[in-house]
């Protein structure tokens, strides 16, 4: 099945640090700036997508962009996710907040877990955009179908079902059901041309216990950046 989305409106939770201003703006020499930007330059995945001879995005897909740094770095930064073993990069997205906070919180809490991280704070960023396109929907699949899995370990399945849909280079992404927000929805999105009007809607703190995030807190919006 295609599912045809015009000017949805989407979620997206990234982290974020509670002091914004670029490090370069924090040093006091401006040598000292200009060797970080040449050092950024050289080891910044985002930046080094515009040079690369693999890209992570088809430049096809960049053509029309309005190059929202927010959209591009989830394409660059994309590692080994449920729909891309990481040769390309994926926006993901739920299509209500409930689910974008549900599935960033899993995943953080699933790091925390691993790095054995004491009770702490975590900052977020909340995001909101428009997605545009025709996606391949498999919300008709039984949760059961190894593509729905929800052990990260077990995502090559999907994996290799996304990697066919994206090499045929016919739908924009895959809309699917998510598993850790009972009756929501999510979009991987393979094309940056077709995410718009990307902006911060707030912020969000999750609270980490030594063993789970057991709580959630908002910061009611602080407009875009």
């Amino acid at each position: 099945m295609v599912a045809r989305l015009r000017k949805q409106q989407s979620f997206r939770v990234i982290a974020h640090r509670p002091d914004q201003r670029p490090i370069t703006d924090r040093l006091p020499s401006v040598s000292d700036r200009a060797a970080l930007a040449e050092i950024e330059a050289m080891t910044n995945p985002r930046l080094q997508q515009e040079y690369a001879v693999r890209k992570k995005v088809r430049s096809e897909d960049l053509q029309g962009s309005d190059g929202n740094e927010m959209v591009i770095a989830s394409f660059a930064y994309s590692g080994a996710s449920r729909f891309t073993d990481g040769s390309y990069g994926v926006y993901y997205a739920g299509l209500e907040e409930r689910t974008a906070i549900a599935e960033s919180a899993y995943h953080t809490e699933r790091f925390l877990s691993s790095t054995n991280t004491r009770p702490t704070l975590v900052y977020k960023r909340a995001l909101t955009s428009n997605i545009d396109g025709s996606y391949d929907d498999i919300r008709s699949v039984p949760s059961s179908d190894p593509r729905y899995d929800p052990a990260p370990e077990k995502y090559a399945h999907g994996q290799a079902y996304a990697l066919g849909v994206y090499a045929a280079n016919i739908a924009d992404g895959i809309i699917y059901n998510s598993v850790r927000s009972a009756g929501g929805t999510c979009v991987a999105a393979f094309r940056p041309r077709l995410i718009s009007d990307c902006k911060t809607v707030g912020l969000l703190i999750y609270t980490y216990n030594g063993a789970r995030i057991d709580d959630i807190f908002r910061i009611e919006s602080i407009g875009t950046p």
